[in-house]
């Protein structure tokens, strides 16, 4: 498609030329996981010096006494470290260090210092040496005499216009388990402000927020990750904040898949990576909207408290922290987005499903065909690209048992607690003699159904069209479909298979793309105005007076929910071409 403007004196050319995307599919998420280091003690938490070098503080615990903090420095991005100094406090017991580095190069250290049911203190530590050696600053915050109503995990966090926040758990107001409390310094942690509530639950009562972690976003906001101790499992929540000082009322918004000690990292590509005590990481690209779990995780622990952290190593490289047998490491790295092939094809034959993220259910490989057992339980895996709006899906379905089994699509923010934990819609065959079309958002909600022999032990040919809010639903004839319905409550997401109490097969999967790729272009005499489909993710505007030779634009906008928009100073030259492409 070419779209040509009028302008005095010239003729402006926009050309859109459709990207060529690779044959393969990408793994399931941008991290690959590779070599280890342990450091030893207990709760690691990093920083990076001015000069490039690490420091990393620990929590050592000797028997018979108090335990203290050990900072340690590595000059090679963490593969190697060496303890440059100790921090300890008479008679109190010193954990969760934390460090930051403020803009002229001081380092601080806050802590958790207790005597236990009598005295709780969060203290600043100053570093003006890069580690080598500490000087006592500040004091946060205290609970004295007041029983075991502590104060826990403060998180340091310097904002854009230079002044340092923390975020701390607090137990010491009446009529609250815990809440999380923020204060500020305008003198880099000599003095702080009076006390404000970054999350705390409505009227009071027993929820605990806590263990909060703070960062900013590539789109200049800052996002705050926390538990909520007595909401399901410790499930983790977000809030986001134009500040980071003024935050939104209530609990926030749960992040699935991840309960207890959260941490949330922002990468220089604009990513969000999180993990917890559920050792898994989940990264998103759409500024913590929607989520996906990486596959395999950087710790196969399962549910353990490790207390887990990540930080940003190198441009390509992170680090994900956790405790077992002492402080870990485990580097990853970092690869481009997948480019999904159109259309996306999966016959299973390779007795593997990688590019694949399961939650909950039991898989195996049969026959060259995607086993979900799942008699009595749920199971579902999903493939594909959160930004994928419109298409055609089809898959090869067979139910060895009764119950049903079918197809996901526009699922984002998947979780495995449940049959119903995530957000978009299933179409599948049921047993019962029915094929049934609903939506899901963390429960089932019903949309249509039609009678259609559904046997065991044999296959069917299920097929789903999705353009909008149309959903067409095909099953053995895929020329004329069972049914049509119009429901525009979800707008992309993955794609899937899912089995609802029953054994089921799936082979032969089909995806194809089809949502158009426009590109907008409008103008006057000062500007041109362009957008594109927000589905176009992996695409970049490229501009030149010569196809060949043209070059991404560098000034990409901040994403919003539906369109990329980019306005530009109209072209110098007589022609110009501007197009979408491959980065």
């Amino acid at each position: 498609m070419t779209v040509f403007l009028k302008k005095p004196g010239r003729l402006l050319a926009c050309a859109l030329l459709l990207p060529i995307f690779a044959a393969v599919a990408g793994p399931a998420g941008p991290v690959s996981w590779g070599s280890t280091v342990t450091l030893g003690g207990g709760w690691g938490r990093m920083t990076r010096l001015t000069n490039g070098h690490w420091l990393c503080v620990t929590t050592r615990y000797p028997a018979g006494t108090n335990s203290y903090l050990r900072i340690h420095r590595s000059t090679n991005d963490g593969r190697n470290w060496s303890t440059l100094s100790e921090v300890a406090e008479d008679g109190r017991t010193l954990d969760n260090g934390e460090l930051i580095v403020l803009p002229n190069g001081t380092v601080l250290l806050t802590m958790r210092s207790l005597i236990p049911d009598l005295s709780y203190r969060l203290p600043v530590y100053a570093s003006t040496n890069q580690g080598a050696t500490w000087t006592w600053r500040s004091n946060i915050d205290s609970s004295e005499n007041n029983g075991a109503k502590g104060l826990w995990e403060p998180d340091f966090w310097v904002l854009d216009d230079g002044r340092l926040v923390v975020t701390y758990s607090n137990e010491k107001h009446p009529g609250y388990s815990q809440l999380i409390s923020e204060r500020v310094s305008d003198d880099q942690g000599f003095t702080w402000s009076a006390e404000l509530w970054a999350v705390a639950q409505p009227g009071g009562g027993s929820l605990r927020p806590g263990m909060s972690q703070m960062a900013r976003m590539a789109n200049g906001r800052y996002i705050l990750v926390y538990e909520i101790v007595n909401s399901g499992s410790a499930d983790v929540h977000y809030k986001i904040s134009d500040n980071g000082v003024t935050w939104p009322t209530g609990l926030g918004t749960r992040i699935p898949c991840h309960h207890c000690g959260p941490f949330i990292a922002s990468l220089t590509n604009g990513l969000l990576l999180v993990s917890s005590c559920e050792n898994q990481v989940s990264f998103s690209e759409d500024y913590g909207e929607t989520w996906q779990k990486i596959d395999p995780p950087a710790w196969n622990l399962g549910y353990y408290f490790s207390w887990p952290a990540i930080y940003q190593t190198r441009s390509n490289e992170v680090a994900v922290m956790v405790v077992t047998n002492g402080v870990r490491l485990r580097f990853g790295t970092v690869s481009a987005p997948p480019r999904w092939p159109n259309p996306f094809t999966d016959n299973f034959d390779t007795g593997t499903d990688a590019g694949w993220a399961r939650y909950g259910g039991n898989f195996a490989f049969e026959s060259g065909a995607y086993v979900l057992n799942n008699e009595g339980t749920y199971g579902k895996a999903l493939t594909g690209d959160n930004f994928w709006s419109a298409g055609v899906l089809e898959a090869d379905v067979m139910l060895t048992s009764p119950g049903n089994a079918g197809l996901l699509f526009r699922a984002t923010n998947p979780d495995y607690t449940g049959p119903d934990d995530l957000s978009g819609y299933y179409v599948g065959l049921d047993t019962s003699g029915m094929v049934i079309l609903g939506r899901m958002n963390n429960a089932w909600t019903a949309l249509t159904n039609r009678p259609v022999a559904v046997p065991t032990n044999t296959w069917h040919r299920l097929k789903v069209a999705f353009q909008g809010s149309t959903i067409s639903v095909f099953v053995n004839d895929l020329q004329m479909p069972r049914f049509v319905r119009n429901d525009s409550t979800f707008a992309r997401g993955q794609i899937g298979v899912r089995a609802f109490q029953c054994d089921a097969r799936f082979d032969n999967l089909v995806f194809s793309n089809t949502a158009p790729l426009r590109l907008t272009v409008s103008g006057n005499h000062s500007q041109l105005n362009f957008s594109w489909p927000e589905s176009s993710v992996l695409l970049k505007l490229h501009a030149a007076s010569n196809l060949l030779t043209g070059s991404p634009l560098t000034n990409l906008p901040v994403k919003n929910q539906r369109t990329w928009n980019l306005t530009l100073e109209p072209p110098p030259a007589p022609l110009q071409f501007y197009w979408l492409g491959a980065p």
